[in-house]
């Protein structure tokens, strides 16, 4: 009740209202403070307690010394300058001590000391300015007051720091009133212990005109400090935000090309996927892979690399929607999500454009790449509803965009599921048919166009999975080389043509095909020098077959290799002569012996007139580069005799034999020269 009397009738109300405007903002602004120092990890954790102590501090003495400009006294009274300062001072000290105490990972010691000591440091800058307070009178002190304020203080603020290190960043109305508390019940119950009686013949106190005055002069002060403080805080929250932002988005884009990384594209995909459960919104995914990205890293350098997908990146831009995400999530692999694309007809519009742009050639340098994309696509729902089902559709659609000739787009079907099944199956017996040598090699018979003398045979590969029975080697091949397999097995079949030569009349010779990946190895002429080794056969004997595919990559590391060959011995032919780009090139500046006209020219002879000039031609230019010509895919009698008529030297087809085991060819060249000597 004394106390409650004391802020009624004892203080001027106005000034105690602008008291509690002081402490209402002081103690929002210390909250905030107390909460980043207790929060704060390392040594920046100080810094963050000597603002908090100078702000808090100011608050506190600003409150306490504009309550007391406001105390009604009977007496005339001034301030001691030196013990107001002091006291000033206690509070900014002791709130520093108490917050380093209440940072201490001991929860008693942080609460009790820590808290008791804020508390006590409040009440000791209290009764300091007091003893300041000087009243021309006679002063009587109300001891229990003085406890009381004291348990006041310290109880709450040992309750203060209790709250701020349990509860929430969120939480600050509570932790804030128990401040306020702690100040306004210390200050009015312990000027519920101060009473000051008149001397008699001494008049009364000061005008109060100035100790409003003085009171509205410490409050701008002590606003400034706090104004200070929050805005220290503001500012460097602003930093962190804006420092967090920079860090989310070097999280979730890509540092090269700007756009959304693998990361970013997942979360994207997932939250999509939400959406199409929760509210049926359609989208669809389109997954990227760039054509001939490789050799302009190989060639040109990753420098000119990195600018190219820059320039892509920037294509990609243009090429989508507005709103839509392109991602970047592998190195030549970007991904595309098209949000609210409902059919096959946007999706398929939108891929083509991206097929389309990035067919243009690229200027980078002075360098002109040339590059191309290929892109497969998922439609949500149709296609799926999950993040990793849309991923696996679209890469099945990509892998047939590719595998169709890329530079294309593909939309995925169920059909393409069951081929990539089918293809995985496929991996895994060919992965054990190499580690079980279950290849084997049969011949197709090449003959003499003029005598039909046999003069060798062709070896081929064969493959009979238990599963599946025989496999087609334009279905394999391309796996086993995707796989790195191919080196391996073509290793085998050379080591067992060359054996099986052996067993051959002297004049046949035997010709064996090598992959582009096989041309590019470096390890090949050894390959081949060992098994003309171990097998005893001749070189001259021994015909490598390559196509224009394998001359497309490294031509130097090609042209390298064959002249390798060719002084081991070995004799080089050019398959499938007629259906690439730079032949006439290639049989100038590459060590070929023979050209072997391709089927698709032989299988419309004699009637297609296009046909029969282009092979006319072939036969011409091997006469005059003084090279054999061996026309495949005969088939026909008409073919025979249009061939043998128009020069090429040797014929092979399924007139003359399908390819078949070594017996049975040993057996067709008894049986054949049966026939001739007949």
């Amino acid at each position: 009740m004394r106390v409650l009397t004391c802020l009624v009738y004892e203080h001027d109300l106005w000034i105690v209202l602008l008291a509690a405007i002081m402490c209402l903002a002081g103690s929002a602004v210390s909250i905030t403070l107390f909460r980043r120092t207790l929060a704060e990890p390392g040594t920046s954790r100080f810094h963050w307690c000597f603002l908090s102590a100078v702000t808090a501090g100011a608050a506190t003495w600003a409150t306490h010394f504009i309550a007391m400009l406001g105390y009604k006294s009977a007496v005339p009274v001034d301030f001691d300058g030196p013990l107001t300062i002091a006291s000033a001072l206690i509070a900014v000290a002791g709130i520093a001590l108490g917050l380093l105490f209440a940072i201490s990972r001991n929860r008693a010691l942080a609460v009790v000391v820590g808290g008791g000591a804020i508390g006590l440091s409040i009440a000791a800058m209290h009764y300091t300015g007091m003893f300041a307070y000087r009243a021309q009178g006679i002063v009587e002190w109300r001891p229990a007051y003085v406890i009381a304020s004291l348990f006041v203080a310290s109880g709450l603020t040992m309750a203060l720091i209790h709250r701020l290190r349990q509860s929430r960043p969120a939480d600050r109305i509570v932790p804030c009133a128990m401040l306020m508390l702690a100040i306004v019940g210390l200050h009015f119950t312990g000027m519920a212990a101060f009473s000051v009686t008149p001397i008699p013949g001494v008049s009364a106190g000061a005008d109060s005109e100035t100790f409003t005055s003085v009171a509205l002069s410490i409050a701008m002060v002590a606003l400034l400090i706090v104004g200070t403080g929050i805005s220290t805080y503001l500012l460097e929250g602003r930093t962190q935000s804006q420092s967090r932002d920079r860090l989310a988005h070097i999280a979730m884009h890509d540092a090269l090309t700007g756009l959304a990384n693998r990361h970013s594209f997942s979360a994207t995909l997932e939250s999509e996927c939400g959406k199409l459960a929760r509210y049926g919104r359609p989208f669809a995914l389109l997954m990227l892979d760039l054509d001939r990205f490789k050799p302009i890293n190989d060639t040109l350098g990753h420098p000119v690399g990195d600018l190219v997908l820059q320039r892509v990146a920037n294509r990609l831009r243009q090429a989508v929607r507005e709103g839509d995400l392109v991602a970047r999530i592998g190195g030549d692999e970007f991904a595309i999500v098209a949000f609210g694309v409902a059919d096959a007809d946007q999706a398929s519009a939108l891929a083509a454009r991206v097929v389309e742009i990035m067919s243009r050639p690229f200027v980078v340098g002075g360098s002109v790449a040339e590059l191309g994309a290929s892109v497969g696509i998922a439609l949500a729902p149709d296609h799926g509803g999950e993040s990793e089902q849309l991923i696996q559709h679209a890469d099945v659609a990509l892998y047939s965009a590719k595998r169709d000739g890329k530079d294309r787009f593909c939309l995925f079907e169920t059909e393409m599921m069951d081929a990539m099944q089918r293809r995985r199956f496929l991996e895994v017996d060919l992965r054990r048919a190499c580690m079980r040598d279950d290849f084997e090699v049969f011949y197709q018979p090449v003959i003499d166009s003029q005598t039909g003398v046999v003069t060798g045979a062709e070896a081929l590969l064969r493959w009979h999975c238990p599963e599946r029975g025989y496999v087609s080697p334009a279905e394999f091949i391309p796996i086993a080389e995707e796989l790195g397999l191919v080196s391996r097995i073509g290793a085998k079949v050379l080591q067992q043509a060359c054996r099986d030569a052996t067993t051959w009349p002297e004049e046949l010779d035997v010709a064996v095909n090598v992959s582009p990946v096989q041309l590019l190895d470096p390890r090949l002429p050894q390959i081949v020098s060992q098994a003309l080794l171990e097998s005893g056969l001749r070189a001259e004997r021994l015909e490598l077959e390559i196509t224009e595919t394998a001359l497309l990559g490294d031509d130097e590391a090609a042209l390298r290799t064959l002249n390798h060959l060719r002084d081991l011995g070995v004799r080089i032919s050019l398959d499938d002569f007629g259906t690439g780009y730079s032949s006439l090139s290639y049989l100038h500046r590459f060590p070929i012996s023979r050209i072997k006209i391709d089927r698709s020219f032989i299988c419309r002879l004699p009637d297609d007139e296009g046909s029969a000039s282009i092979v006319r031609a072939i036969a011409q230019l091997g006469e005059s580069l003084d090279m054999k010509v061996t026309a495949e895919g005969i088939e026909t009698s008409e073919q025979l005799s249009f061939i043998a008529k128009h020069g090429c030297d040797h014929v092979q087809g399924f007139l003359i034999s399908r390819p078949i085991r070594v017996a049975d060819f040993l057996a067709l060249l008894e049986a054949r020269a049966a026939s001739i000597a007949a």
